[in-house]
C-alpha cells in the first residue's frame, strides 16, 4: 500500500467503490423487493466476504512479510507471509476448546466407572460380551420373578436357616422313658416343642457361664504347669545332692563330705548347676545321677523334653559391652599396670589383702586396715599370672615355726638397704602415676609385652647385612657445621660405659620378666633411662617391655602433658639405640657371635620409634635433624684435620651408621624434597665424596653407605653419582691386577685413563696409604649373600695377614654385589652406558677370575642399552603439498535452503540438523507454554472481574433496598412530625 493514500475513511470508501459493494439503504424499494429467498442469502454472504476482505486489507499489522535477501523466481518460501492476528485468534479459539475445559475441571474428582460385564476383559470379543450380558440379565430377571412364584415345588421349608425336610423320621428326638423320672420337665418340654430340635442341649450360655469356663480352664493349665515345675525342681534337687561327688570327679580330688544338717534349701539354691552335655568322667557321673533319679519315675522323659528343660536352665543372654575407644583402652591398660604393680609390691612385702590400703571412691582417702580378724577367716586373694605360690597361709604360724627353722638371719645388710630403696622408689613411682590414671577402668589380662601395639608393616632391620635394602620414611632442618673442634658423641648421655667385667664390683643378677615392675617414670633424658634400667636391674632383652609400659602409662589421653613426655621419649629412644650400637663390640651373645644382642635390642626399639614418629612427626624430625647436623659437624672437623690423617674421624662409626639406617626406615626416602631425608642424602653424598679411603674399616663404612643408597633410591631411582664413584674407587683399590709389576702398571694406567675420560675422581687409587689394601693374589670371591660381619670390619684392627686378606676379599665381593644392584636399578636410564662403561673397563683390566660373571652380565647390559639408542637426525615433517589454484566446486549443487557451508561429513550434518530441530522445538514449546500462561491469567482475570461485578450488583441491590426502606422510614417520620405539628397548632 502506497504512502499518502489518505485517511482510513477515504481508503475504505475507495475500496468499497472499486469492489462494487453498495449500501442497500441507497437502493430503491422496488430493487430491494425484487430479490428474495436463496438468492438474497447468497448475495448477502458474498457481500459480507467482500467487506471482510476490505477491512482486513486496511490494517497493515494484520500481515507480517519477511523480505528475503535474494529474490529467486519460482521459489515459494513457507512462512514468508504471516498473519499474527489470525494466528492469535486461532490459538485462543483452540485453547478455549482444550485448555479452558481442563482448567475448569481441575478440581473435579468424580469419574464414571464402567462396571458392565466383560468390559475390562481384553480376551472377550464384543459378541461374547453381549451374550454374557444377556445371560446375566435373564438370570437377574428370573431371580426377581421367582420371589412371587407360588407353584415352585423346589422350595424347601426352613427354620432359622436350617432345612426341615430331613426331620420326618424324628430319629434325633429323644423321647422320655421310664428311667427319666428325675429329669427336668421344663427341659423335656422345650425339646419336644416345635423349633427346639436344633438348639444346643444346654441352651445359650450367659456371660457368667463363659467366664466361669474360662477361669476353670486357666486354673487347669496353671496346675499342669505347676506340676511340671515341681518335677523339674525335684530333679534339680536330686542333682544338687549328688553335686559333691560330681565335682570330686571333675577336679580329680576327694570330695569334701557335707554334713546333713548343713544342707538346707538356701545352700542348695546357691550351688552352681552346670547344664549341657558332659564327656569323659563327667559323663559317667552325670549318667549315674540321671539313672538314680529315673528309678523314682515311671517313664523316662523323651529326648525332646530333656532338651527343652536344658534350654530352660540355661542362662539368658546378656548385652555385651560397647566397643571402647583408644583413649579408654589406654586408660584401662594403665590402670591394669598400676594395679599389677601394687599387687607385686604387696607380694614382695608379704602383705595380705586385708592389711593393704584401698582407694576410697568418694574423697580418695585411705581406708583403715582391718584389725582383729583371724588369718583362718580372712579371704585369700585371687591368684595372678606371675604368682609363685609363695603367699599361702599357715594358720597364723610362720615358716620357721612350721618347719623348725627359727627366725633366720639377713644375708647382707647392704642388699636389704638396696631392696628397701628399690621398694621406696617403686612406691614413689606408683604414687606419681596414680594421678594420671585414677579415673581409668580396671584392666584386662596381661598380653605379651614384647609385641608391638602399633599395626605397622615395617620389618626389623638386620644391621649385620651390608647389601640389605630397606624401606623408606622422613627428616628435618639443617644446621651450619663447625670446621674446628673435637669430635662430639651422638648420644647426649654422660654415663661412662666400659667392657663388662672391668669393674671390681660384681653386678647383681637381672630380674626376670615376672618380677618386672609395672609402672615406670617417663625418662626425659638418656641418662634417666639408663638410671631407671640400672636401678630396677632390667635385663636388656626386657627393654622393649619397659618401653611399652612407659608408653601405656603415659598415653596422651590420660594426662595433658603426656604428649610432651612422649615427644621427649623419641629422642631418648634414639639415643638408647645409638648407645647400644656403640656398645655392640663390647657385648657377645650366648652363641658366641658378636653384636647379635646389641642389634637385637636396636631392632626391638625401631617399632616404638616409628610409632611415636607417626604420632609426633615434627618433634621426631627435630631429633633426627639435630643428629644429622651433629654428624655433619663431626665430618667437617675430621676433614679439617686432614682426610688422610690416621686420627681424623671422617667415616661414620657404628652409631652413625645405625642412625642413618634408622632415618631411612622411619621416614620416606622417595620424596623429592623432604625435611629429613633430603639432609640424609646430602650427608651420605658428602661422606662418599670427601672422605678418603685409608683402611678396611673405611671401606666397610663406605660400602654400607652405598647399600643405604640402594635401599633409599630403589623407588625413585634418582642418580647418585657419589655412590658410583666410591664403588669404582673401592674396586680399583681392592682388585687384583696381576702378580707381575708390568701387568699392574698396565692395569693402573688403563684404570686412570678411563677415570680421567669419564671424570671420575680417584685420589686413593695407587696412593701410598692404600697400597696395603690391594689383593696380593687371585682368590675365589664368595657370594655377597653370605653373612658379612659389618661391625667386625668397621672396628677391625687385626694385624694378621691371612685374616686381613679374607676381609679384603669379603669387601670386594660386597662391592661387586652392590655394583650389580646399581646396574639393575639404573637399567633403562638414558645415561646407563656412560655410568657403567668405566666399570666394564675396570673389571676387564683386573686379572681376577672371580669377576667373570659380573663382567659378562655388565657387558650384555651395555650392549642392550647401546642397541636401543638411535642416532640423532632432523625432525621428520610431512611433505607440504603445492598450493592449488583450482576452485572447489560443490558436488551437491547450489541449495539456497542450506544455511551453512558444505560439510562432507554426513553424520555431522545429521547431528547438526537434529540439534537445530531440537532447538526449534524447544523454543516453540517455551512459546506455547508462555501463551498458555497468558491465557490462564486472562481467564482468571475475567473470572475475578465477573465475581466482582456480581458482588457489586448484589451489594448495590442491597444498598438500594436499604435506601428505599430508609426513605420510607424518613417519610413516615416526617408524616408523624407533621401530624404532631398540626395537632399542636390546634
Amino acid at each position: 500500500m502506497a504512502k499518502g493514500g489518505g485517511s482510513q475513511l477515504s481508503q475504505l470508501k475507495q475500496k468499497l467503490h472499486s469492489s462494487g459493494v453498495t449500501d442497500r439503504r441507497q437502493l430503491s424499494k422496488k430493487s430491494r423487493s425484487r430479490k428474495g429467498g436463496q438468492d438474497e442469502k447468497d448475495a448477502v454472504a458474498a457481500r459480507l466476504n467482500k467487506i471482510n476482505a476490505i477491512v482486513s486489507g486496511l490494517n497493515p499489522f494484520d500481515q507480517k512479510v519477511t523480505k528475503p535477501k535474494h529474490e529467486v523466481l519460482g521459489r515459494k518460501i513457507k512462512g514468508a507471509v504471516g498473519r499474527p492476528g489470525a494466528a492469535k485468534a486461532s490459538g485462543l479459539a483452540q485453547r478455549r476448546e482444550t485448555l479452558l475445559p481442563e482448567w475448569q475441571a481441575r478440581n473435579r474428582t468424580g469419574t464414571f466407572v464402567d462396571r458392565r460385564f466383560g468390559e475390562n476383559d481384553a480376551n472377550m470379543t464384543p459378541e461374547e460380551k453381549m451374550l454374557e450380558r444377556y445371560a446375566t440379565e435373564k438370570q437377574r430377571r428370573a431371580a426377581k420373578g421367582a420371589a412371587f412364584n407360588l407353584n415352585d415345588d423346589d422350595e424347601l421349608l426352613t427354620h432359622y436357616g436350617q432345612s426341615l425336610s430331613g426331620m420326618d423320621d424324628l430319629a434325633d428326638i429323644r423321647l422320655p422313658g421310664d428311667d427319666d423320672d428325675e429329669e427336668d420337665p421344663g427341659r423335656l418340654t422345650a425339646q419336644g416343642h416345635f423349633g427346639g430340635f436344633g438348639d444346643n442341649e444346654d441352651g445359650d450360655k450367659s456371660k457368667a457361664d463363659v467366664m466361669r469356663e474360662v477361669i476353670a480352664k486357666s486354673k487347669f493349665h496353671k496346675l499342669e504347669r505347676q506340676k511340671v515345675k515341681d518335677a523339674d525342681d525335684e530333679l534339680r534337687e536330686q542333682l544338687d545332692d549328688e553335686l559333691a561327688d560330681i565335682r570330686g570327679l571333675l577336679f580329680e580330688q576327694p570330695a569334701v563330705p557335707t554334713p546333713a544338717f548343713a544342707v538346707d534349701a538356701k545352700a542348695k539354691a546357691k550351688v552352681s548347676v552346670f547344664p549341657g552335655p558332659a564327656t569323659g568322667a563327667n559323663a559317667t557321673a552325670v549318667a549315674g545321677a540321671s539313672t538314680s533319679a529315673s528309678e523314682d519315675q515311671d517313664k523316662h522323659a523323651s529326648s525332646y523334653d530333656t532338651f527343652v528343660r536344658e534350654l530352660a536352665f540355661e542362662r539368658r543372654a546378656k548385652p555385651q559391652d560397647r566397643l571402647k575407644s583408644e583413649e579408654e583402652l589406654a586408660a584401662e591398660e594403665a590402670k591394669r599396670l598400676m594395679k599389677a604393680e601394687k599387687a607385686r609390691l604387696k607380694r614382695m612385702r608379704g602383705d595380705s589383702d586385708d592389711e593393704a590400703d584401698q582407694d576410697d571412691e568418694d574423697d580418695g582417702s585411705r581406708r583403715k586396715r582391718k584389725k582383729g580378724a583371724s588369718s583362718s577367716s580372712s579371704a585369700k586373694r585371687a591368684a595372678q599370672a606371675d604368682d609363685l605360690d609363695d603367699d599361702f597361709e599357715l594358720d597364723g604360724m610362720t615358716a620357721g615355726e612350721v618347719y623348725g627353722l627359727g627366725a633366720g638371719l639377713a644375708e647382707n645388710g647392704a642388699d636389704d638397704d638396696d631392696e628397701e630403696d628399690v621398694e621406696d622408689e617403686n612406691e614413689d613411682e606408683d604414687d606419681g602415676e596414680e594421678d594420671n590414671a585414677e579415673d581409668a577402668a580396671e584392666g584386662v589380662e596381661i598380653e605379651n609385652d614384647d609385641e608391638d601395639e602399633e599395626d605397622d608393616d615395617d620389618d626389623d632391620d638386620d644391621f649385620a647385612d651390608l647389601a640389605d635394602a630397606d624401606e623408606a620414611i622422613q627428616i628435618g632442618e639443617d644446621e651450619e657445621s663447625e670446621q674446628e673442634g673435637d669430635h662430639e658423641a651422638l648420644t647426649g648421655s654422660s654415663a661412662k660405659t666400659g667392657k663388662p667385667g672391668s669393674s671390681g664390683k660384681a653386678k647383681p643378677s637381672p630380674v626376670t620378666e615376672s618380677k618386672l615392675p609395672f609402672t615406670f617414670q617417663c625418662p626425659a633424658t638418656h641418662d634417666e633411662l639408663l638410671s631407671l634400667l640400672e636401678g630396677h636391674q632390667i635385663d636388656p632383652k626386657h627393654i622393649p617391655t619397659v618401653i611399652k609400659r612407659i608408653r601405656t602409662l603415659h598415653h596422651p589421653s590420660l594426662a595433658e602433658d603426656n604428649k610432651y613426655h612422649l615427644q621427649a621419649l623419641i629422642g631418648v629412644l634414639i639415643d638408647h639405640a645409638l648407645h647400644w650400637a656403640g656398645q655392640a663390640h663390647l657385648h657377645q651373645s650366648s652363641t658366641g657371635q658378636k653384636h647379635k644382642l646389641a642389634f637385637a635390642i636396636v631392632n626391638s626399639l625401631i617399632p616404638h620409634i616409628f610409632s611415636l614418629s607417626q604420632s609426633y612427626p615434627a618433634a621426631s624430625a627435630e631429633h633426627f635433624v639435630s643428629k644429622l647436623a651433629l654428624m655433619q659437624r663431626n665430618l667437617s672437623r675430621g676433614l679439617a684435620k686432614g682426610p688422610t690423617e690416621a686420627d681424623a674421624r671422617t667415616w661414620p662409626g657404628l652409631p652413625e651408621l645405625t642412625l642413618l639406617r634408622l632415618v631411612g626406615t622411619v621416614w620416606p626416602t622417595s620424596d623429592k624434597q623432604h625435611n629429613v631425608t633430603t639432609p640424609l642424602a646430602l650427608l651420605i653424598a658428602q661422606y662418599l665424596a670427601h672422605a678418603r679411603i685409608r683402611s678396611i674399616s673405611d671401606l666397610a663404612s663406605g660400602l654400607f653407605l652405598c647399600s643405604l643408597v640402594v635401599s633409599n633410591e630403589k623407588e625413585s631411582k634418582r642418580l647418585f653419582p657419589e655412590a658410583l664413584n666410591f664403588l669404582f674407587s673401592s674396586i680399583a683399590v681392592l682388585g687384583f691386577l696381576g702378580a707381575e709389576k708390568r701387568q699392574q702398571r698396565q692395569g693402573l694406567t688403563k684404570i686412570q685413563g678411563v677415570a680421567e675420560e669419564y671424570g671420575i675422581p680417584t685420589p686413593d687409587v695407587d696412593a701410598a696409604h692404600t697400597q696395603h689394601l690391594r689383593l696380593s693374589r687371585d682368590q675365589t670371591i664368595e657370594s655377597a649373600e653370605n653373612a658379612v660381619d659389618l661391625p667386625s670390619l668397621i672396628t677391625t684392627k687385626s694385624s694378621d695377614a691371612d685374616a686381613d686378606e679374607q676381609q679384603r676379599t669379603a669387601l670386594l665381593s660386597v662391592a661387586l654385589a652392590l655394583l650389580a644392584k646399581f646396574s639393575e636399578m639404573y637399567t633403562g636410564s638414558t645415561s646407563y652406558i656412560e655410568l657403567f662403561t668405566p666399570f666394564s673397563v675396570l673389571l676387564s683390566s683386573s686379572s681376577s677370575t672371580s669377576t667373570c660373571n659380573i663382567t659378562g652380565s655388565l657387558a650384555r647390559s651395555l650392549q642392550l642399552a647401546s642397541s636401543s639408542r638411535r642416532y640423532l637426525r632432523l625432525q621428520a615433517h610431512r611433505a607440504i603439498a603445492i598450493a592449488s589454484q583450482v576452485p572447489k566446486f560443490d558436488q551437491q549443487g547450489y541449495n539456497p535452503d542450506r544455511k551453512s557451508a558444505l560439510d562432507p561429513d554426513v553424520e555431522r550434518v545429521q547431528i547438526q540438523k537434529m540439534k537445530a530441530l531440537i532447538k526449534k522445538e524447544r523454543k516453540g514449546a517455551i512459546r506455547e507454554l508462555r501463551r498458555d500462561n497468558q491465557f490462564i491469567a486472562q481467564v482468571r482475570r475475567q473470572d475475578q472481574q465477573e465475581e466482582d461485578q456480581s458482588y457489586k450488583k448484589k451489594m448495590d441491590k442491597i444498598m438500594s433496598t436499604l435506601q428505599v426502606e430508609r426513605s420510607e422510614q424518613k417519610q413516615m417520620e416526617r408524616a408523624k412530625a407533621n401530624i404532631k405539628r398540626r395537632a399542636g397548632k390546634k
